[in-house]
């Protein structure tokens, strides 16, 4: 079994940690500001990727329901243990705020859709990107709710949603999947797929790259004992709640797969943006997501190992 961990990190996680590592130097010597690749990736990058996952996937209705229900399990029971969590230690509202922030918004998106990649291959990314699709519109709802502690900012975190390609690429995405499933004959024009397929396929470096810059911008500062339990509860108590709603819900195979490790990432660096942006505790975040970013490469390891019967 420790030559299969081993093998795990190596071929899946390593490359990963690679480009992200490339990236943090790269950015560490030249100071490149990360808006630039953000907004090629938010703009063209992601949506494409997003259309061709959605687009090619062959999931049901039924396990499409059932990830959304593993997404909102997951983000629930983890706000609850992180609100009771808080009241129990008697943190103030923007540390509350803070510390729910850090074990909710996971990072679905830079790390989760090349892992389940890596891990599952091409039906792998088409559920990694289901699953980020509703990360995305509730966790940026819910991320501002608790980074502004409920003070009439909901609207704004809606109109963020709708202002965003995402969201209409992955309708457009259904779209025409439900056309492509109901009539055989129907195939995008030439053209415009080889153009998706291209934009596509710039997405998950893109996002490595990103996610490297913006790690290299985390400063380690802050209270040590909040900081390892969110990362505690990040990584070592929501694949349990994944796991278990997952199977409640009755998904199966490389579905099943992808939902309890998307729940099993580590804290998204959007946790640092929403605290920065909302008045929240941002060296806080910022610190959990560089924390759980690194030890997720032993506990996603495990999880996947698992997740393929020990073999």
């Amino acid at each position: 079994m420790l030559l299969d961990l081993l093998e795990i990190m190596l071929t899946v996680i390593a490359p990963i940690f690679l480009i992200i590592g490339g990236a943090w130097t790269i950015s560490r010597q030249f100071k490149p500001d990360p808006r630039s690749i953000s907004s090629f990736l938010i703009y063209l990058f992601t949506p494409a990727l997003v259309f061709r996952g959605i687009y090619n996937t062959e999931i049901t209705g039924s396990e499409l329901g059932g990830v959304a229900f593993v997404v909102l399990g997951v983000m629930g029971v983890m706000a609850g243990i992180g609100l009771a969590y808080s009241r129990i230690r008697g943190f103030d509202a923007r540390m509350e705020g803070a510390f729910v922030l850090s074990i909710i918004l996971v990072n679905a998106a830079n790390y989760g859709i090349p892992l389940n990649t890596f891990a599952f291959g091409e039906q792998g990314e088409q559920v990694a990107i289901l699953v980020y699709v509703f990360n995305t519109g509730v966790g940026n709802v819910l991320g501002v709710f608790f980074a502004s502690r409920g003070k009439g900012t909901i609207r704004d975190a809606l109109m963020n949603v709708l202002k965003g390609p995402i969201g209409y690429a992955a309708i457009a995405g259904f779209i025409a999947n439900y056309l492509r499933q109901s009539d055989p004959n129907f195939m995008l024009p030439p053209t415009l797929e080889r153009a998706i397929n291209i934009a596509a396929d710039g997405s998950i470096p893109g996002m490595l790259a990103l996610l490297g810059l913006q790690l290299s911008r985390v400063h380690l500062r802050g209270r040590l004992r909040p900081i390892l339990v969110a990362t505690g509860i990040r990584l070592m108590i929501a694949p349990f709640v994944g796991l278990a709603l997952a199977s409640i819900i009755g998904l199966t195979g490389v579905t099943f797969n992808v939902a309890v490790v998307q729940a099993s990432m580590p804290t998204a660096v959007l946790a640092s943006a929403l605290a920065t942006q909302f008045g929240s505790d941002a060296e806080f975040t910022s610190a959990v997501t560089f924390t759980s970013t690194l030890l997720s490469v032993l506990t996603l390891s495990v999880i996947i190992l698992l997740l393929r019967g020990g073999t």
